[in-house]
């Protein structure tokens, strides 16, 4: 679902094989940073090119600002991981479609890492929506054939299940530390409820539920009609009732 724009990404392509491998050895060093030290320590230039083993002036060259090296950085795991994911274009139940997108973010969660990171510190760079007029297309054809819920607003139902995809794969270690389970189990469990969710699907508790049947309410005698104690000679047929003679 990340895409990354052509420009920006660096100062120039190298010519020499020498740059080249330059720019691979830095965009290694921050790869290797990241993972060791998390997004929010942030890339510090310095450090970066002690531990790429080259000269700090170089990766200005090649970058020119900090953005510049982070974009570099998650375009070269994108490509590493072939992690260049579109949104399918077959029809398919939204449900299926959201899944799809969480397993591919999930696959390159590191490069949401970076992508949070860069976005966080001012950049207009990587796409979270890269192909969002191509998707909205889709969508609105997916809601026509009975594939996506009903609704006019096909944007903001774009951007409900990119949050969600987005959220998630961002924050699944922590949510699943936080209620003690594994995340593979609980990816398991969140791609059953975005199906249900997004597909508009009841729960299988209440699939299979029988619907109640209200209780009628106990009936009261009424207090007009007495069975008052009939004389031995009067034959009475069963189920019939006799009047309480009225008072004088």
């Amino acid at each position: 679902m990340i895409n990354l724009e052509d420009e920006g990404e660096s100062k120039g392509l190298p010519t020499t094989a020498g740059g080249q491998e330059t720019i691979a050895k830095v965009q290694n060093a921050v790869l290797e940073m990241l993972e060791k030290q998390g997004v929010l320590a942030g890339i510090n230039l310095n450090e970066v090119a002690k531990l790429a083993g080259v000269n700090r002036s170089l990766v200005y060259h090649h970058f020119g600002t900090r953005q510049g090296l982070l974009r570099s950085a998650i375009k070269k795991r994108m490509q590493d991981k072939h992690a260049l994911t579109r949104t399918p274009t077959e029809p398919m139940p939204l449900g299926d479609r959201v899944v799809d997108g969480l397993r591919k973010t999930i696959s390159s969660a590191d490069t949401l890492r970076l992508s949070t990171l860069l976005h966080l510190d001012g950049s207009l760079s990587p796409k979270l929506m890269p192909n969002a007029k191509t998707t909205l297309l889709l969508l609105d054809r997916d809601r026509a054939l009975g594939l996506a819920p009903d609704t006019d607003d096909i944007a903001a139902l774009h951007v409900s299940y990119a949050a969600a995809v987005y959220g998630y794969a961002l924050y699944r270690e922590v949510f699943a530390r936080d209620l003690e389970m594994d995340p593979a189990e609980l990816d398991t469990r969140v791609e059953e409820s975005l199906r249900r969710l997004f597909d508009g699907k009841p729960t299988e508790t209440r699939s299979k539920a029988k619907p109640r049947t209200p209780k009628a309410p106990p009936l009261k005698a009424r207090k007009d009609t007495v069975t008052p104690p009939v004389h031995p000679s009067v034959k009475r047929k069963p189920g019939s009732k006799v009047k309480a003679p009225k008072s004088r």
